[in-house]
């Protein structure tokens, strides 16, 4: 990861005592990290004008130590506390991506997210998701929930086209 990537970011932590057991980047500068490693060169072009906008700010790099991640308690507190910050940002739009599947469905499963972009790099899957910041708590919550009810998120991806058209269109205004 670029030191200038770091340099412009606010990097937060979780410790349990003085061990660092997960963390998230979010970045309020451009050039936005989720674009550069979930995007193609080949498909930029076409998010260009979008991601130039100043209206957006990306959740990159969340992730749990291994030893958590089936820990509910610890889950929902790690995912509080990254949709609270996320919720006192001043951009109006958040913008997250993966490449891993079982993420995208979990990303994918709020009603208030959108699948804008599907891409393949380094023969890998990569999707991208935009939802507003007003809407971001809320689908956290919606996630987390289903993290403790055990819920089957849908496992196909739909491009939500009416949600996708309205969040670009704000975006590019």
């Amino acid at each position: 990861m670029p030191l200038e990537y770091l340099d412009t970011s606010d990097v937060y932590v979780f410790r349990k005592a003085k061990k660092i057991i997960g963390g998230f980047i979010l970045g309020k500068k451009l050039p936005l990290r989720t674009v550069d490693i979930f995007i193609s060169e080949l498909n930029k072009e076409k998010f260009k004008h979008f991601f130039s906008s100043d209206k957006c700010c990306e959740v990159c790099c969340f992730w749990i130590d291994r030893k958590y991640r089936r820990s509910a308690f610890f889950n929902a507190k790690f995912w509080i506390k990254m949709a609270n910050t996320v919720e006192r940002q001043e951009k109006e739009f958040i913008l997250y991506g993966t490449n891993s599947k079982g993420l995208a469905k979990m990303y994918g499963y709020p009603k208030a997210s959108a699948l804008i972009h599907k891409d393949k790099m380094d023969n890998r899957e990569t999707f991208t998701f935009l939802a507003r910041r007003r809407d971001f708590v809320r689908g956290t919550w919606q996630i987390i929930k289903s993290k403790m009810l055990n819920q089957d998120r849908k496992s196909d991806f739909e491009i939500e086209n009416k949600l996708k058209k309205e969040l670009i269109y704000e975006v590019s205004r």
